[in-house]
């Protein structure tokens, strides 16, 4: 094969370094691959076929997931953190059981008293067993 042909390397070194980086700093990937200009597969795709990538990767996730759930970046006392991020903490877990009891479903609805139509019209058509 002689040199330029086939298709033009878009995920070069540079990129991929960039692309781990963002990784690394919490954002997703398919987030960083569009900031870096390469569609959302192409890391796994480069992964797949090389094996010292597929290792930053997978590197770079762990670090990045550390750095999305740290605590500096998480709001705790939020049913959200609870929920989403699955933190534990009191202040989590206290603010997560308050917005459950006061979910519309949880809600106990007052009972009103009707009055007795029967008495007050004297008809008990609709009141038939049938």
């Amino acid at each position: 094969m002689t040199a330029g042909r086939g298709r033009p390397i878009v995920f070069d070194e540079t990129l991929q370094a960039e692309f781990l980086r963002l990784v690394a700093d919490g954002v997703h990937v398919g987030e960083a691959a569009a900031k870096v200009g390469v569609g959302r597969k192409t890391p796994s795709q480069l992964a797949a076929r090389d094996r010292r990538f597929a290792a930053a990767l997978t590197d770079a996730k762990v670090v990045g997931r550390a750095a999305r759930f740290s605590p500096e970046r998480l709001k705790h006392g939020a049913p959200a953190t609870y929920n989403n991020h699955n933190c534990r903490c009191p202040r989590c877990r206290t603010a997560a059981t308050r917005a459950r009891s006061n979910a519309p479903d949880r809600k106990h609805a007052d009972i009103l008293e009707l009055p007795d139509t029967q008495q007050a019209t004297g008809e008990t058509e609709f009141l038939r067993a049938g």
